[in-house]
């Protein structure tokens, strides 16, 4: 989410996707992060969405020249969500900015600006076309969750992003990448489910694309099992 000019505004197709796959959502709002416990204990799972950069000092940088718009508010609400989330084994589904956020939570950085910082020669990772078209393939290790739910070890995605997940921590597992070279997928190792993408699902399901819808489908799938087994407990 972003705020600007007292207003919260979200993309419609994270919302849609979501009720498309049959989960029900609920939009967070800044400022409640001193309560991330309490309310990560009112819901099934966490999709973290796109968005502005993540303020560098979050990975112990000063900002580049090409560092985009940041908002400090979003970065620690998330932040604090994102770890009370993990500390309960809720379902995670983290999209673009989202890769980011996660791989920082667990002790990761970034690229501020791929362009600029790049070792390689990196693709075309902010696209012409409209969102929900594809831009460039990435390559999937046939090992992951990732695969088996996609069941494809080679897919187009789309790309609208300039940062990128550069140093990936030890708990993480790479499981995608574009030709370039590109982190474009993460999974947390020993954890029910958390996979991180780096381009946007949300936008090609609502588009009606098979592998994206999966994607959804798998996270509120994991989402209802997660209810069940915390009901189960309490009983």
């Amino acid at each position: 989410m972003t705020k600007s000019d007292k207003k919260y505004s979200l993309n419609v197709p994270y919302v849609q996707a979501i009720i498309d796959a049959g989960g029900l959502p609920l939009c967070i709002p800044f400022g409640i992060e001193e309560d991330a416990d309490q309310l990560t204990n009112t819901i099934d799972g966490l999709l973290l969405t796109g968005g502005v950069d993540i303020h560098p000092h979050f990975f112990n940088e000063e900002p580049h020249p090409k560092l985009g718009e940041v908002s400090l508010e979003r970065d620690q609400v998330e932040i604090a969500l994102a770890k009370a989330a993990l500390e309960k084994k809720l379902p995670i589904f983290a999209i673009c900015r989202g890769i980011q956020l996660l791989n920082i939570v667990l002790g990761g950085n970034l690229y501020q600006d791929i362009n600029a910082q790049f070792e390689g020669e990196p693709l075309l990772h902010s696209q012409k076309a409209e969102r929900h078209q594809a831009s460039h393939f990435v390559t999937i290790n046939s090992e992951s969750l990732l695969f088996k739910i996609i069941g494809n070890d080679r897919i187009a995605v789309n790309s609208l992003h300039h940062q990128a997940v550069k140093d990936v921590p030890n708990v993480l597992l790479l499981t995608a990448k574009s030709s370039d070279g590109i982190v474009e997928a993460l999974e947390l190792k020993d954890y029910p489910f958390c996979i991180a993408v780096q381009w946007h699902p949300e936008e090609m399901a609502v588009a009606g694309d098979e592998h994206s819808k999966a994607l959804f489908a798998a996270f509120i799938e994991a989402c209802n099992r997660f209810k069940l087994s915390t009901s189960n407990a309490s009983l």
